[in-house]
């Protein structure tokens, strides 16, 4: 079966489920369905997200010191890969990367599309689980998680207590935002050892998986620092530069910074190579 019948198979199962709900008109407060997804939220939720951060809670406190200092490096790389990158655009463009934004259907043809989504579920779920750990370690309230499951992917949300967030130690919130994109670094990493030994006897659907899986991993990890408004690296910038007489002028500037260092390498990169699919 390729890849078009299976996403069609997916497809055709959800579009089923979704009708399955409207005709029976299921309705539950926890419980958001629309066309592209469906969403359960519940407190309930929040006992197994405490479960496992009272498993070894050193252990998820040492994880998150590792991603506050982490966090530094994965933005300075970030940042000379963006303007390393556009510096070759102008004087080296035979040396510069393509740099595009991940739509799917443009971007990522439909062959790769289910890869895409299912490497990516995984690293939602297990990045906002991680935020989820680190708030219960930190004393910070967690208001609701939630399950999200869309028409080829999952994925997951915390939400915590803004006021027992806002209310917390510098270092507390600072494990919080950093926690996620440490563990994607550590996943991408460690599929790179498991590729080598056993890359070349493992099913061809496994060794796909596994090199999306690297890939929205380790991109998700390292841009997801850089210091933008909605990004963890930007919440950990706010929190940084609150107390600062200027902290909104530095905020605001960083984010326009380099918002304005992704555009320009997209803008080049479309100049130069065009849209190329994955």
């Amino acid at each position: 079966m390729d890849a078009l019948t299976t996403l069609g198979i997916i497809v055709a199962a959800w579009f089923t489920f979704y009708a399955v709900i409207i005709v029976f008109k299921v309705k539950r407060d926890d419980l958001e369905v629309s066309p592209l997804y469906a969403l359960y939220k519940s407190t309930r939720l929040n006992g197994f997200i405490a479960r496992l951060a009272n498993w070894h809670p050193s252990m998820w406190r040492v994880l998150g010191n590792v991603g506050v200092v982490a966090s530094v490096g994965q933005a300075a790389f970030a940042s000379w890969l963006l303007i390393h990158n556009l510096l070759n655009f102008f004087f080296m463009p035979e040396n510069a990367s393509p740099v595009q934004p991940l739509i799917p259907g443009v971007t990522i043809g439909a062959s790769s599309l289910p890869w895409f989504m299912l490497a990516a579920g995984v690293v939602i779920l297990t990045h906002e689980l991680s935020h989820g750990i680190q708030c219960v370690i930190g004393g910070i309230r967690v208001k609701s998680a939630a399950i999200l499951v869309a028409v080829i992917t999952f994925g997951g949300a915390v939400e915590p207590e803004e006021e027992d967030l806002q209310k917390a130690p510098l270092i507390s919130r600072m494990r919080v935002f950093a926690s996620g994109s440490i563990v994607n670094l550590i996943t991408g990493l460690a599929i790179i050892p498991i590729m080598i030994a056993f890359g070349g006897v493992m099913p061809e659907a496994l060794a796909i998986f596994f090199s999306w899986l690297y890939f929205v991993s380790i991109n998700l990890a390292i841009m997801n620092m850089l210091p933008i408004g909605p990004l963890d690296g930007g919440q950990m910038w706010k929190a940084i530069t609150d107390v600062r007489p200027r902290g909104k002028l530095l905020q605001t500037a960083a984010t326009y910074a380099f918002l304005a260092l992704i555009v320009g390498n997209i803008i080049f990169s479309l100049s130069l190579f065009g849209l190329r699919p994955l």
